[in-house]
């Protein structure tokens, strides 16, 4: 069943809603300076999806262990630090799996935080840094049939974290704050636009690579029900089982 446009972003220019669904953006790259809402908006994003794909299943890989998310830490999906590459095999079983079966799934929703931080780590083994570059690209290029979905967070969106050219599989790219000349080249590469100077909350985004719009993140307080809806996805809580 199709699903609802989901609004998540406020095209400032137009005064009009960016919306969109796991069918038409299936992976997402937010990028953007410490200080810009990149965490904030992940949160929001996650939860926006878990609001209208009530059935998917989210991971949260958290290298960094960042605050908002170490809320999540007792439950089975949640991964920090080295654990993270746990996390990352087990969702490649699942993704293989899904690849020699026709049956309907359900979403999953991988939401890796710090990616640069994440393969900056393991790059002291070749072997461990590769494998998780081979398994974002071939999520990146094989994931949206079997509807296994990234989201990922990173300051800097470099070409070298990602295997194959996989950067350009990603659908939905934001750029939050004041993005250096090189960062905008990472994700608007064919854009001349004159970029307008962003304060918190504000950026651009580019849907399947087109030219980007200057948007605003909708403003939010309630962060205890974002919590709170993203926990029913998450696997359940390990302490109650």
């Amino acid at each position: 069943m199709m699903k609802t446009s989901i609004n998540i972003l406020n095209a400032i220019d137009d005064n009009k809603k960016i919306s969109i669904t796991l069918t038409s953006c299936p992976h997402y790259l937010i990028t953007g300076g410490t200080g810009s809402g990149k965490t904030t908006f992940s949160l929001y994003l996650i939860a926006k999806l878990c609001l209208s794909y009530k059935e998917a299943t989210v991971y949260i890989l958290d290298f960094k262990g960042d605050e908002h998310f170490q809320r999540f830490n007792s439950y089975e999906n949640y991964f920090s630090y080295t654990d993270c590459m746990i996390g990352l095999k087990e969702i490649y079983e699942i993704f293989n799996n899904r690849l020699i079966n026709t049956e309907d799934f359900s979403p999953l929703i991988i939401f890796i935080d710090e990616l640069a931080s994440m393969i900056s780590y393991f790059s002291g083994s070749n072997s461990e840094k590769n494998k998780i570059q081979k398994i974002i690209a071939e999520i990146l290029m094989m994931g949206r049939s079997k509807k296994v979905h990234i989201i990922t967070s990173t300051q800097r969106p470099d070409s070298s974290l990602f295997a194959n050219g996989a950067r350009d599989n990603y659908t939905f790219k934001l750029g939050l704050g004041n993005l250096s000349s090189e960062g905008k080249k990472m994700i608007f590469p064919s854009s001349d636009i004159l970029f307008k100077r962003c304060n918190l909350g504000y950026g651009y985004v580019s849907l399947h690579s087109n030219e980007p719009i200057f948007v605003g993140v909708p403003a939010f307080s309630n962060y205890k029900k974002i919590y709170a809806v993203i926990k029913l996805h998450l696997g359940g809580d390990k302490n109650k089982n």
